[in-house]
């Protein structure tokens, strides 16, 4: 019955009319792309999910110069992924993987390895050394939808979302897979966390998908609430110069906030599902990808 209402998640299609997305490029990319960085030779990676209902038959695509092309096969539900300098990261749902230059996918963590039963691994951050990687874990995501509705949180005040157990949590994983807690299980402003980024040299920056919560960890391990309201909060990128890019899978829309998650603005709307943003500052371009309209969509930003 999970899988049956995560697949029911996966393939519903928004309501949403694209309004903002026509002003700005966007390349067909394959079936349900979640997640994009920047890698070997400075080309863009995509991790594409393909079926719900098949395993292995997910890939990364490369995006060179408007050309597409697979990079690396074998996966199954690839979510984050980030760059090391020596390999491409990847959430592969109840596993971490790793791609080398040529394409080679290993196994970085495995289901067994963790100390708590892995429930849905999403997001990928690089740590500041780049000798880890922070990954997020959803938690109880098959209980944070209204199942009579068509990709509908449970609200916020209804006796669903308070029993919600806060499960969800964010490991520290070192590229020999060593695996500890970034962010441990039971936190109530993060009981769902989805997104990860980096803040400082030390913090981190993290967008809890039930409650729209976003939440700055500081160097000292602190947790504090900088903005709410966000909910289906996937990406949560800093942008080097204060401001943090927000997207938000349920709702196809994309914002910036800036004084310190005071101000919110937003850049994009009437996507169907706005998964894991990429921030390239050098090129000045925010990369969306629609998940479920199958693009990657490229926002100029300042």
């Amino acid at each position: 019955m999970k899988n049956q209402i995560l697949a029911s998640l996966i393939l519903s299609i928004g309501i949403t009319a694209p309004v903002a997305v026509a002003k700005n490029k966007v390349v067909k990319i394959g079936e349900r792309p979640e997640s994009v960085t920047k890698g070997f030779g400075g080309k863009y990676y995509v991790t594409v999910m393909n079926s719900p209902d098949e395993e292995g038959d997910a890939v990364i695509k490369m995006l060179d110069e408007g050309k597409v092309s697979v990079f690396a096969k074998g996966l199954n539900e690839p979510k984050g992924i980030a760059f090391t300098g020596d390999y491409l990261v990847t959430a592969d749902q109840t596993r971490v993987m790793k791609i080398d230059s040529k394409g080679n996918v290993s196994i970085l963590a495995e289901k067994k390895s963790f100390k708590r039963e892995v429930s849905f691994l999403n997001d990928v951050a690089v740590s500041h050394d780049r000798k880890s990687v922070f990954v997020t874990d959803m938690g109880a995501i098959s209980k944070m939808f209204d199942p009579d509705k068509e990709r509908s949180l449970w609200p916020l005040e209804s006796k669903q979302a308070k029993e919600l157990p806060a499960i969800g949590c964010v490991y520290q994983i070192t590229l020999d897979g060593k695996i500890t807690d970034a962010v441990s299980s039971g936190q109530k402003d993060v009981p769902g966390p989805n997104g990860v980024g980096r803040s400082g040299k030390e913090g981190l920056l993290l967008g809890d998908f039930f409650t729209g919560n976003i939440v700055r960890k500081t160097a000292k391990g602190k947790l504090r609430v900088i903005a709410k309201g966000l909910r289906g909060a996937d990406a949560v990128e800093p942008d080097g110069k204060g401001g943090i890019y927000v997207s938000s899978w349920t709702q196809g829309k994309v914002w910036k906030l800036t004084e310190n998650g005071k101000k919110k603005e937003l850049i994009l709307d009437g996507l169907k599902s706005a998964a894991d943003l990429f921030v390239d500052r050098k090129a000045k371009k925010l990369i969306v990808p629609d998940m479920l309209a199958g693009t990657l969509i490229f926002v100029d930003i300042k």
